[in-house]
């Protein structure tokens, strides 16, 4: 008797693992489908400090959850050229990720040299920077695979 209530008891636990178990693979799935949160502190903050420059005009942010895109526009002073357009597009990028990194529900990490973080895994990323006049000096774009920005210049 004591050798069946055993056998039951092992039985039980075994099941209850595998419940346990199952859950956490169900809870996975979904974190994959998160997507972190850009807010309006975060953008606004981005802004200010890409603003500071005096190259840099203007700044905007665009986030499309749906498409899972992210959009960032610079105008430039006119005397800013093609070189300097990347730089300032990847300035851009950065900084908006880092600020997105500050958020601890994000759970990302900041970008570093080369690395433009963890939140263009999760949103494709197109840069646009332009002159005050209109002139397109470059745009760039990241899909979430990529782990580098593909420029265009006009």
């Amino acid at each position: 008797m004591k050798k069946n209530l055993l056998v039951f008891m092992s039985l039980v636990a075994s099941l209850f693992i595998l419940a346990a178990c199952s859950n956490m693979a169900k809870e996975q799935k979904t974190d994959s489908t998160f997507l972190p949160t850009i807010n309006e502190r975060i953008q606004n903050e981005t802004k200010e400090i890409m603003e500071q420059s005096k190259l840099v005009k203007d700044t905007s942010v665009t986030v499309d959850q749906k498409k899972k895109v992210i959009s960032l526009t610079v105008t430039a002073s006119s005397d800013t050229n093609s070189d300097y357009a990347e730089v300032i597009g990847l300035n851009f990028a950065k900084t908006l990720a880092i600020g997105a990194a500050t958020e601890k529900e994000n759970n990302l990490h900041k970008p570093e040299n080369d690395s433009l973080g963890a939140l263009y895994s999760f949103y494709d990323l197109r840069i646009t920077v332009k002159q005050e006049s209109g002139k397109v000096l470059a745009k760039g774009k990241k899909a979430t695979n990529e782990t580098k920005i593909t420029w265009t210049r006009n």
